[in-house]
């Protein structure tokens, strides 16, 4: 299966703990990685119960806005019976509303109350949480996992399934940092966001639904959509980069003959390139970044922080590519 052919455009940490869950109960490999990460021995280990938690079991309420999720995991080693937390975050910091901390906790307290030897509670993040990021609300946690590790090992391995869940757990990761940077001040995104849709209504500008496979890594991509996009189609502007990107799956073993039929559409300054199958048609438009609110107008509290002319030059470049996207539909239908 092609990875062109997905797009997680709203996961969170609920949809993340999920494979976490299957991974922990049905992947003896794993399980045995996971359970040594905790300080656990790995042998004569038996899983007795497992289950999806937020709030506790009478109460479990998810909500797909969090950027964290729960487990809860019952095992019964040569020694002791366990009880496992293992919270899932998908923001830059390791946090929870206090109300869930309590909860966590409480049901720390009940285990070890209760007909359980030991509980731990496990923290996955994102490795820059994990390394940098405290607040009040910190989960107290006996041991941490990065989201960064289970990617890798996702990946590590051969098939279609685990290529899947790679690109899922990094869509999480980066639609974690995306939704945080949104909670700050306006960026130089939503700026720029803003005078498209003033020019031209209809583009869709989604700059938190971009799948991995396209998202800058300064978190400046935008993705456009607009009614003469082919639904295969991709068309994302890298702000700073200074890029405008129309990618079609499955075109890259038929560039020359693709750059042959469309030649009277592909803008001449175009650049042709390839990424695994896809074919990917570049145009090059002055960068928009951050340095550009360092500018007078901004200075003196103008709320226009970027350069509208840098604005309507990528406009331009869009609509070019669009056409493109247009034609090679029109051509395929």
């Amino acid at each position: 299966m092609s990875m062109d052919l997905v797009r997680f455009e709203s996961v969170a940490a609920r949809d993340v703990a999920l494979v976490v869950l299957e991974e922990l109960t049905h992947a003896a490999s794993v399980r045995a990685w996971l359970l040594e990460s905790i300080g656990l021995e790995t042998e004569s280990t038996t899983i007795l119960e497992a289950s999806d938690s937020l709030g506790g079991p009478e109460s479990a309420e998810f909500d797909a806005t969090r950027r964290w999720s729960a487990l809860e995991v019952g095992l019964e080693t040569a020694d002791e019976r366990v009880r496992l937390v293992l919270t899932v975050g998908t923001g830059p910091a390791v946090d929870t509303d206090v109300d869930a901390l309590e909860s966590i906790r409480t049901r720390r307290d009940r285990s070890l109350e209760g007909d359980w030897d030991d509980c731990r509670l496990v923290s996955i993040a994102p490795k820059s949480a994990l390394e940098t990021g405290t607040t009040d609300t910190e989960l107290p946690a006996d041991a941490t996992i990065s989201l960064e590790s289970f990617r890798d090992r996702f990946a590590a391995r051969d098939g279609d399934r685990d290529e899947y869940r790679t690109a899922l757990v990094q869509a999480a990761i980066d639609r974690g940092r995306r939704s945080a940077s949104a909670d700050g001040p306006p960026s130089i995104v939503a700026e720029y966001r803003a005078l498209v849709r003033e020019r031209d209504p209809v583009f869709d500008l989604e700059a938190e639904n971009e799948d991995a496979d396209t998202v800058a890594a300064d978190d400046t991509a935008v993705a456009i959509d607009a009614p003469p996009l082919a639904d295969d189609h991709r068309l994302v502007h890298a702000l700073t980069d200074g890029t405008v990107d129309l990618r079609i799956p499955g075109a890259a073993v038929h560039l020359r003959a693709f750059a042959a039929r469309y030649a009277t559409a592909i803008p001449p300054a175009t650049e042709l390139l390839t990424d695994g199958d896809a074919l990917v048609l570049r145009l090059s438009v002055p960068a928009i970044d951050s340095d550009s609110s360092e500018n007078d107008d901004a200075l003196d509290g103008d709320a226009t922080a970027i350069d509208e002319a840098a604005v309507d030059e990528a406009l331009t470049a869009l609509r070019d590519l669009l056409t493109v996207s247009e034609r090679v539909a029109d051509r395929s239908s």
